[in-house]
């Protein structure tokens, strides 16, 4: 009785330990920055999505400053390991010539969805987020996979886009930043609120 009491302990533990490193890899190596190198640039959709508050955003919020546009899931584990270093360069780099815009597009009633609001929630995540129930925004942006961001020009135009988790907390994610908005903005740019 004892040996076979041993032996569900060894089974047991050994599961629990491949579970753990199952689950945990690949997403606990250490993310990469990304590599932000300017693109063809090409217009923003044309889209129209009323918020939970009532407030329209359209390509018109996304003009007049630069815009880092991220599509998440909460399925989605590398946007969960990215989420907390996207927010922490947005509270560090934000201003009035540059913003940062997530979109949740976890669906309407989903376990997901609430589970993306308490993750926001518990992580103390303050960035600026519209929750895309129904996928308005997310096919207006052809976005298939997960984290998706797309860096848009004050004139709302489309000048980087990528897919994956990055480290946004890499400093030389601000010199690529700061090198395409130098390049594309007129002289009169001011760099944005450290």
């Amino acid at each position: 009785m004892a040996g076979m009491a041993i032996a569900m302990l060894t089974l047991l533990f050994g599961a629990i330990y491949s579970l753990s490193h199952l689950t945990a890899a690949p997403w606990t190596r250490e993310l990469e920055p990304p590599q932000i190198a300017p693109e063809s640039a090409h217009q923003i959709p044309k889209f129209s999505f009323k918020d939970e508050s009532g407030k329209i955003v359209d390509p018109a919020r996304l003009e007049g400053h630069w815009t880092l546009l991220t599509f998440w899931s909460y399925g989605c584990a590398p946007c969960m390991v990215e989420m907390p270093g996207l927010n922490s360069f947005f509270v560090n780099w934000q201003g009035p010539e540059f913003d940062v815009l997530t979109v949740n597009t976890d669906e309407e009633h989903s376990d997901n969805l609430e589970q993306a609001r308490s993750f926001l929630l518990e992580q103390q995540i303050t960035l600026p987020t519209i929750f895309d129930t129904r996928g308005v925004v997310r096919q207006a942006f052809d976005v298939t996979e997960y984290p998706r961001h797309f860096l848009i020009d004050p004139e709302g135009q489309i000048v980087w886009a990528a897919s994956g988790a990055f480290n946004w907390n890499d400093g030389s994610v601000k010199d690529q930043l700061l090198k395409l908005m130098e390049k594309d903005s007129p002289a009169t740019h001011q760099d944005p609120v450290e």
